[in-house]
């Protein structure tokens, strides 16, 4: 199995994970997303980031996978634990002084807070993507979207948006990458000062965004000469419904969370 994972990539597969009902998996993201918002308990963000990856594991992905694809998103974490060790709660108590920088009390319970969350969000996504097929999701938001057709939404258009832009990740991942190992074998390395570097990642970008445009023209004239009508109800491939697993695993899901968003707050009082 290949070992680098990208987000909003499937991974075909028959674990625990990629039975749920994608509805369900929806649901519970959505859900713990929200709680993730209305709380800043590093207890809580590290429960449910333990939680996620105990998922991800059962669904077929091992631990070693997961925190070796963590690492660029680790980067943004780190971003964001800078922005709130610099700019928040800078009057809060003074803990550690650094080159003449003041490190707060506040300011640094809101960077590993804060970019706790991020990672949060980042396994959240992982679980949903890697263990959905794209059509399944773009499917199950055109079921959410139906009743809403009556004020104009076309609800079948965004699913097939969805659709193609998750699609399309791994696509282009693969074709940067090949871009990528072409330029190599020409000559050109990406090492060098940050301003060659950026100067060089043009090579890159360029070929990758003529690939983009070309494959979304050849996919605007399948889509034609399939006789897709924007806005034109159509029929789903899948029947989706909830089995007691699915039940199981909602009802479990959400009630850890739960508790665990009360428990954590009354920790944090």
């Amino acid at each position: 199995m290949n070992e680098r994972l990208i987000l909003g990539q499937y991974r075909p597969s028959d674990s625990f994970g990629h039975r749920l009902d994608p509805r369900g998996k929806i649901f519970f993201a959505i859900a713990v997303m929200l709680l993730s918002v209305f709380t800043t308990s590093i207890y809580f963000y590290l429960g449910i980031i333990a939680g996620v990856s105990s998922l991800l594991v059962f669904s077929g992905i091992t631990s070693a996978v997961i925190l070796r694809n963590l690492k660029p998103f680790l980067i943004l974490a780190i971003i964001t634990a800078l922005y709130h060790l610099i700019f928040s709660a800078r009057d809060t108590e003074k803990v550690l002084e650094i080159f003449g920088f003041a490190l707060t009390a506040g300011g640094i319970k809101m960077a590993v807070s804060y970019s706790l969350r991020v990672l949060v969000f980042v396994t959240i996504a992982f679980f949903v993507s890697l263990t959905t097929a794209p059509d399944e999701l773009a499917e199950t938001l055109v079921s959410w979207l139906k009743p809403f057709r009556k004020i104009g939404i076309p609800a079948e258009d965004i699913g097939l948006i969805v659709f193609i832009a998750m699609r399309f990740i791994p696509v282009l991942a693969e074709e940067f990458e090949m871009i990528r190992k072409a330029q190599m074998v020409r000559g050109v390395t990406m090492s060098g000062k940050i301003r060659e570097r950026g100067r060089k990642l043009l090579y890159l970008l360029i070929p990758v965004f003529h690939s983009a445009l070309r494959r979304a023209d050849e996919l605007a004239m399948a889509i034609e000469s399939r006789g897709y009508v924007s806005g034109e109800p159509r029929s789903s491939y899948h029947l989706f419904r909830f089995r007691y697993s699915d039940w199981l695993f909602l009802a479990a899901a959400l009630s850890s969370a739960a508790i665990l968003f009360i428990l954590t707050g009354r920790l944090d009082r």
